[in-house]
């Protein structure tokens, strides 16, 4: 089962649960806050259920898409005060739904965008007179901030080995010295001769997760790798880091032949909070409220 299956799945078990428990005929759009949440979803699935009752992960809802009714036609607006409304007749303290915030402030927005990366993925911006239409996107924007980051290029796919794509596998160094492999980013004719040589090497130098020969959304295949020895540098752009890989893949800056590769390490990009430190984070800076119904 690939992982946007077991993401259906899991959400899908998620609504299940609270529509029975709730006895809510609600739709929600919303997204997930717990990196762990994505560990869990490449497990069998019969510690998926263990790990599901364990350590719940935490959704941040922020559009109505049916309650009674269908809610597609009306705009946004309207849809977010329904939604706004069922949060505070309907849902409980101890629920793992949160309401994200929302503003027309641009001095707000612009606070919000230092804790992206941080606590949060990106900023959804909605046009508050549209209504939802599944599959469009045009009155829909997201705000992402995008850093960059130092990695050591440990190994290549290639179309002369039979990869289905042309790209370097990548890897930081953590606090024990081991390469962990964190991403693939693909690379054009230009950018492969900036690279240059690349020597080759027997055995693998990364610790722990190897890249596979799948894609890790998809579960389609992207063909053999080859192993190289840690000795180059290249300097990639990225929007988010979590579970120990660029979430989003990345894509190739330069070549950083002025930067040692032992300096290449995950503190670069690595995120220290726990789940409930950034649940916390979230409600201490407004960025979510939690339901207000006592019962």
């Amino acid at each position: 089962m690939s992982f946007r299956q077991r993401s259906v799945t899991y959400v899908k078990s998620f609504l299940r649960a609270f529509t029975r428990e709730k006895r809510y005929p609600t739709c929600f759009k919303f997204r997930f806050v717990s990196s762990p949440l994505v560990n869990r979803l490449r497990i069998g699935s019969a510690r998926l259920v263990l790990e599901v009752r364990d350590s719940p992960a935490v959704y941040i809802v922020f559009d109505m898409l049916a309650n009674s009714e269908s809610l597609l036609g009306p705009p946004f607006r309207l849809r977010r005060k329904t939604l706004e409304r069922f949060f505070e007749i309907s849902v409980p303290r101890s629920s793992p739904l949160y309401l994200s915030a929302s503003t027309e402030d641009l001095r707000e927005v612009e606070r919000w965008v230092g804790h992206i990366g941080q606590q949060l993925d990106g900023i959804i911006a909605k046009r508050a007179d549209a209504a939802y239409r599944p599959g469009d996107d045009h009155s829909t924007v997201k705000i992402k901030n995008y850093r960059s980051a130092d990695c050591v290029i440990g190994g290549f796919r290639d179309h002369s080995i039979g990869s289905a794509r042309n790209e370097l596998l990548l890897g930081l160094y953590d606090q024990k010295g081991r390469l962990q492999y964190v991403s693939s980013v693909g690379i054009d004719a230009k950018q492969k001769q900036q690279v240059g040589m690349l020597r080759p090497k027997k055995t693998t130098p990364f610790y722990g997760r190897q890249p596979g020969e799948k894609s890790h959304w998809s579960g389609e295949a992207v063909g053999p790798w080859k192993p190289v020895a840690p000795t180059k540098v290249v300097e990639v752009r990225y929007d988010h880091f979590g579970d120990g890989r660029f979430r989003h893949g990345c894509t190739f800056l330069r070549v950083r032949e002025d930067k040692l590769p032992k300096g290449c390490l995950l503190e670069q990009v690595y995120e220290h909070a726990a789940i409930q430190h950034i649940i916390a984070a979230f409600i201490e800076s407004g960025l979510a409220t939690a339901g207000t119904n006592q019962k």
